[in-house]
């Protein structure tokens, strides 16, 4: 799928510049050619996942949904994301508005799949199986626009220039309505396996697994339970042995703990590479060996942070997932640049908390190129299922859980880390987990609002959080060209 993808955008390119003197009308660029064919059909849903390659999307989602948590911090004195680091972000913030627009990008394109595919005469499982995907895309950038934003505009079909363009906000609960709808659809349509050429395509555990986190986000506990609980039945994933494992090049893309990754290909077309490395990387090391590596998001410490608050703090000296999330003075890394005979992070350290991100960093190579390695990235991994069973669990019993499933669930996490076993889980315990398990994977800032602390743990951490930043400013770009758009309150 990977090369699918790279190939898809190389002929949107190409037909672009083209055609570019030669425009049909806005609503009916392509329709006319295209979405004729089952292999259209097919095209069109593998270039859904191409806005998520982007460096806008995940490459950079972290200076939204890890820079204001208690896990990171801003390597420097950046002007984009340092005000989301202290909340004091505004309405013209840049990474807030690529955020939006990134997110609305991906809505259209799978509103054309869900527009123009039904008119195909193809195999019906098939077609529904392609609308499973544009349904599961589409709710999941629903999903992160409602968290980040609240009520949001729903906008469910291929805009037509005789439609109205200027769409007011949706309630926050009709967006929650369509979200849930597109999943159920996704969950009962898509298979619950991909082939190896197929990898990365949503599937119905994908589905399931971002659906009961819907239902965890709305606290309806129930729900999510039963959910979590047919996965781990159905027994299609499990975890890796080592924590390791899914954050070395040869072992991490599309293996068993992996529900759901964007796929990535190092030194391909543009947006065709994973970009995290050369944000995360140390500066001043020359790990990347492709002139990159600015250690523009870095782990909050005792050093600039309350002790106490930080995720340097959290993690106990046995656990074994500390060492491949965060890089501590005299750390040693044989797999990276191993040509080289490794990379042994200095003792001083290489930021300013003295410590810097381990994920994604996986040094150069031919497949390394500038902003761009070959590595998949993690959206949905089964750790996640399984700690969601465990936090819906509690929910239902007040906070606490002795429940079987949800302690052994608990139990798997901990013990893959090397940590020892408990009889008794609390929610508190859930969310200290889930930080240690997810550190750095735009996991942080929704467990904060989901969990209802989010201010209080802000304020914890020594950050000057107010209630209203629970939601970020609607762009002010965006409520320039549509006024029928209101702004969130203190902004």
């Amino acid at each position: 799928m990977k090369k699918s993808i790279a190939l898809f955008i190389a002929v949107l390119f190409l037909c672009s510049c083209e055609d570019f003197l030669d425009r049909q009308s806005l609503d009916q660029v392509g329709t006319e050619s295209f979405y004729k064919t089952a292999s259209d059909a097919n095209l069109a849903a593998i270039g859904m996942y191409s806005s998520m390659q982007a460096i806008d999307w995940w490459g950079q989602a972290w200076k939204i949904l890890e820079i204001p948590s208690d896990n990171s911090t801003a390597g420097g004195n950046d002007p984009d994301f340092s005000p989301i680091d202290n909340f004091t972000h505004n309405p013209e913030n840049g990474p807030n508005n690529m955020f939006w627009s990134e997110h609305y990008k991906l809505v259209t394109l799978a509103n054309q799949v869900l527009q123009y595919v039904p008119d195909i005469e193809m195999d019906l499982d098939a077609k529904n199986s392609i609308l499973g995907e544009a349904r599961f895309l589409r709710a999941y950038a629903y999903f992160d626009l409602v968290r980040i934003y609240g009520a949001v505009p729903l906008v469910t079909r291929v805009p037509s220039l005789d439609q109205d363009l200027l769409i007011p906000r949706n309630a926050v609960d009709e967006v929650y309505a369509l979200i849930k709808e597109d999943l159920e659809f996704a969950a009962d349509h898509l298979p619950e396996g991909r082939a190896a050429a197929d990898a990365g395509r949503a599937t119905s555990v994908a589905a399931k697994a971002l659906l009961a986190k819907v239902h965890l986000t709305l606290r309806e506990a129930n729900e999510a339970l039963v959910l979590t609980r047919e996965i781990v039945a159905a027994n299609t994933h499990q975890l890796m042995s080592d924590p390791g494992s899914n954050w070395l090049k040869s072992e991490s893309d599309n293996n068993a703990e992996a529900i759901f990754q964007i796929q990535y290909t190092g030194c391909g077309p543009g947006g065709t590479g994973n970009a995290q490395q050369a944000f995360f990387a140390p500066w001043g090391e020359n790990i990347t060996r492709a002139g990159d590596g600015w250690g523009s998001q870095i782990p909050t410490s005792p050093t600039i942070d309350n002790p106490g608050t930080t995720i340097k703090d959290l993690f106990d000296p046995e656990d074994l997932r500390a060492y491949h999330t965060i890089m501590s003075p005299g750390d040693e890394y044989p797999m990276i640049n191993a040509e080289d005979g490794g990379y042994r992070y200095p003792s001083t350290g290489a930021s300013r908390s003295g410590v810097s991100i381990k994920k994604y960093v996986i040094g150069g190579g031919a497949d390394v190129c500038f902003m761009s390695t070959p590595q998949n990235a993690h959206v949905i991994r089964y750790a996640d299922v399984l700690l969601s069973l465990v936090e819906a669990a509690c929910m239902l019993n007040g906070g606490i859980t002795v429940t079987e499933d949800a302690v052994d669930a608990y139990n798997q996490v901990r013990l893959r880390a090397g940590l020892s076993t408990v009889s008794v889980v609390t929610i508190d315990e859930v969310f200290d987990e889930r930080r240690r398990e997810f550190a750095f994977e735009n996991q942080r800032w929704f467990d904060l609002l989901r969990s209802g602390n989010a201010v209080e743990t802000m304020r914890l951490h020594g950050k000057q959080m107010q209630d209203f930043h629970v939601l970020f400013p609607i762009p002010a770009a965006e409520i320039a060209i549509n006024p029928n758009l209101s702004q969130n309150p203190g902004y």
